[in-house]
C-alpha cells in the first residue's frame, strides 16, 4: 500500500487500487466487501476523531478494539497462555494455535497458498492436515498422548489450558507443560516436512524434558511444581505402561 496516500484519495480511487496485486481469492473477496462499505462514507473538513462503537469505551484504543472484536472471554483465556513462564516464541506459537492461525497445510490451502493435493498430513495419507489433526488425530500425536495417559479430544486442541485438567499434579505449571508438549509436536511435524526427519513419542517427550531442564531457572518460584511434572515425564519416557502421576 502507498504510504503517502490520504484517506480522501483512497476513497476516491478505491482501496483495491492501492493494494499490491498479489492477493489471495479470500483477500480479494474481503477487499470488495470493504470497498462496498466505504462507498457510504463521506468526508468533511472537521478534524479526525478516533472513536470506538462499544458500550462504555467511547475513546479508541487498540486493546479495546481487540476486546470488542474477540470478546472478553477469549481474551481472558488467551491471558492464560501469556501468563506462563515459557519463552515468548512458545507463547506466540500457542497463541496462534488458540486463534486457529498456525500455518498448517490445510490452513495454507484455505488461503490458496497450497493445492488440495498438497494439504494432507505427512504421516496420514489422504487426511487433511488441520491443527486438530496434528495435535489430536494424527497417529504421531496419539502415540505421545497415549504415553502420557492423556485424552485430547478435538475440541480441546485450541483450548490447551483444559488439556490434562484431571492429572493429579501441581496445576501451577500444567498449562506450561501441556503447551510445551504441543510445541514439540509442532516442531516434530516441521522436521518431518522440511528435514525428512521422523520423531517417535520418546523423541518428543525427551525434548520436552530437556527444555524443562534448560528453562528451570524460569520456575524458581514454582520449583516444586516444575520438578513434579519433570519427574512424571521421566516416568512416562521410561515406562511402557500407563503412567501414574502419583508415583
Amino acid at each position: 500500500m502507498f504510504p503517502d496516500i490520504t484517506v480522501r484519495e483512497m476513497l476516491a480511487t478505491g482501496i483495491l487500487h492501492q493494494l499490491r496485486p498479489r492477493l489471495t481469492c479470500a483477500a480479494r473477496t474481503e477487499g470488495r466487501v470493504l470497498q462496498d462499505c466505504l462507498q457510504h462514507i463521506s468526508l468533511d473538513d472537521r478534524p479526525d476523531a478516533r472513536l470506538l462503537d462499544s458500550p462504555g469505551r467511547p475513546t479508541f484504543s487498540s486493546r479495546d478494539a481487540y476486546r470488542a472484536i474477540q470478546g472478553e472471554a477469549l481474551e481472558q483465556d488467551a491471558m492464560r497462555i501469556w501468563a506462563t513462564w515459557l519463552p515468548t516464541k512458545v507463547k506466540f506459537f500457542s497463541w496462534l494455535l488458540v486463534r486457529g492461525r498456525l500455518n498448517t497445510r490445510a490452513y495454507l490451502h484455505h488461503r490458496n497458498i497450497r493445492t488440495l493435493e498438497d494439504s494432507c498430513c505427512v504421516h496420514c495419507n489422504g487426511v487433511s492436515e488441520t491443527d486438530v489433526h496434528i495435535f489430536s488425530g494424527c497417529r504421531r500425536a496419539q502415540e505421545v498422548w497415549s504415553r502420557l495417559g492423556v485424552s485430547v479430544q478435538a475440541g480441546l486442541v485450541r483450548r490447551p489450558w483444559d488439556i490434562g485438567a484431571g492429572i493429579p499434579l501441581p496445576d501451577a505449571v500444567r498449562v506450561d507443560a501441556i503447551v510445551l508438549i504441543l510445541w514439540h509436536l509442532w516442531k516434530a511435524r516441521n522436521a518431518a516436512i522440511f528435514d525428512n526427519a521422523n520423531s517417535n513419542s520418546t523423541d518428543v517427550l525427551c525434548r520436552v524434558a530437556r527444555d524443562l531442564d534448560s528453562w528451570a531457572s524460569r520456575y524458581k518460584k514454582l520449583q516444586t511444581a516444575a520438578q513434579a511434572w519433570r519427574a512424571w515425564l521421566s516416568h512416562c519416557i521410561s515406562s511402557t505402561s500407563p503412567p501414574n502421576p502419583l508415583m
